[in-house]
């Protein structure tokens, strides 16, 4: 019997790391057809003004849609053979990012030329927020369906939506941008996740689901709500954090020193997260599930002994094997025209390995709902990585967002390790307990 058991825990495993497989290379491959395009029509110009456009998207999908996922996976995973509950977490999810979608809508359309100027910097492409305000609704229902199918575990559903995903980002962002330039690129961060929706309604699994929400919104779960605030709230916070740190680094950056540059620290983040993805993937697939099934200190530092035992090494020879050909990488990658960011390889990957230690001890606050340490530790890595920027691109140019990089990112890493060594016997058990 503990045979057959464990047979069946190494097939879902394998399922699960397979997809994942497929999902992550899927990625990589469209990530490097729209960043070669972009490359090559936009430049590091254009570069710098779809990341501030891509940036204030990621800030409004916080709010609308990303914040539930964690939440939202979690409730449907308990649920999924529930078919009432089911319908009512999945009516409350859809009526409240509806709500919030129309309210970040309205907002969008009545600053959109203050928007425009300050994010775009040209008052002339204020339309943009205009279309994104009509179509967000259904960008935030696109993640959402993702997130359910995810959340019922159907794993070859998943993949195939991700990869149709994958797929308009690469064919979408092609078309726009080669006829459009920047304006094309601009209008493919809105349209390809709305292209995305229609084309999962015509998978029957998506319409059952869909209908079956849609029908039950009587049902709406007022406890539901209240119960995944907790992780919208976490996602917003963060979310708005991330994405408002980099905006305004990068807006600076256009405004001490010029519009190129900006779209050069643009490329460097965008290469960074080429590899960032795998990592990503680790944390939530491999480290998160054991960190949450842990009770004990001992089995904590076991955990984490192990994953070390093989991250570290991995990373080391992985971050190696990109600064000796990183010249090659820019090429293939994006262009001759960025080829002045290679000088900057080594602080990047300075930053990522001591990002990669830090979010590993990180992912605690995850699996045990540390919210005022994550809170704090999150505000810590953005707000010092923004202010020691302004702080050091007036020394160092760009080269100091690099040093105010890692100097931010080391603070988190040390922030975190005390949140976590401190509250040690809090949130886990220590032998005698155990016992």
């Amino acid at each position: 019997m503990k045979e057959v058991l464990k047979n069946i825990l190494y097939n879902q495993f394998f399922k699960v790391f397979s997809f994942n497989g497929i999902i992550v290379l899927g990625k990589l491959f469209t990530s490097f057809i729209v960043s070669k395009v972009s490359a090559i029509y936009l430049g590091p110009s254009g570069y710098a003004i779809v990341g501030n456009l891509k940036n204030l998207l990621q800030g409004v999908l916080g709010v609308t849609a990303n914040g539930f996922e964690s939440g939202l996976i979690k409730y449907i995973a308990e649920n999924k053979h529930d078919k009432k509950q089911f319908n009512t977490i999945v009516s409350s999810a859809f009526t409240l990012s509806v709500c919030l979608s129309l309210v970040v809508s309205l907002l969008l359309f009545i600053f959109s030329n203050q928007l425009s100027t300050f994010i775009l910097k040209d008052a002339a492409l204020a339309y943009v927020f205009n279309y994104l305000g009509i179509l967000l609704p259904l960008i935030s229902l696109n993640f959402l369906v993702i997130y359910i199918v995810n959340g019922l575990q159907k794993f070859k559903l998943y993949t195939v939506l991700v990869s149709i995903t994958n797929v308009l980002n690469a064919i979408v962002t092609f078309v726009l941008v080669y006829f459009f330039n920047l304006e094309g690129a601009l209008m493919a961060s809105i349209l390809i996740p709305v292209c995305s929706f229609i084309l999962s309604l015509l998978i029957t699994d998506v319409r059952l689901f869909l209908v079956g929400a849609f029908a039950n919104l009587k049902t709406i779960s007022l406890r539901f709500i209240k119960s995944i605030s907790v992780y919208i709230i976490m996602a917003i916070y963060s979310t708005i954090l991330l994405s408002f740190s980099y905006l305004f680094i990068r807006n600076s950056i256009i405004s001490y020193i010029d519009m190129s540059t900006a779209g050069l620290w643009e490329a460097m983040n965008k290469l960074s997260s080429f590899y960032m993805v795998f990592f990503s993937s680790l944390f939530t697939l491999y480290l998160l599930p054991l960190l949450a099934s842990n009770k004990t200190v001992s089995g904590y530092i076991q955990i984490m002994r192990t994953y070390f035992k093989y991250l570290i090494p991995f990373v080391i020879v992985l971050f190696l094997g990109i600064l000796v050909f990183r010249v090659l990488l820019i090429k293939i990658f994006l262009t001759n025209e960025f080829l002045i960011v290679e000088r900057f390889f080594y602080l990047q990957l300075l930053g990522d390995f001591i990002k990669i230690v830090a979010f590993s001890f990180a992912y605690q606050f995850h699996a045990k709902k540390m919210i005022i340490p994550y809170f704090v530790s999150d505000a810590i890595l953005y707000v010092s990585f923004y202010l020691f920027s302004m702080y050091w691109m007036e020394y160092y140019n760009l080269k100091g967002v690099f040093y105010a990089y890692i100097v931010s990112t080391l603070l988190y890493l040390i922030t975190v390790c005390l949140f976590v060594f401190l509250n040690r016997t809090k949130y886990l058990e220590s032998e005698s307990q155990a016992i």
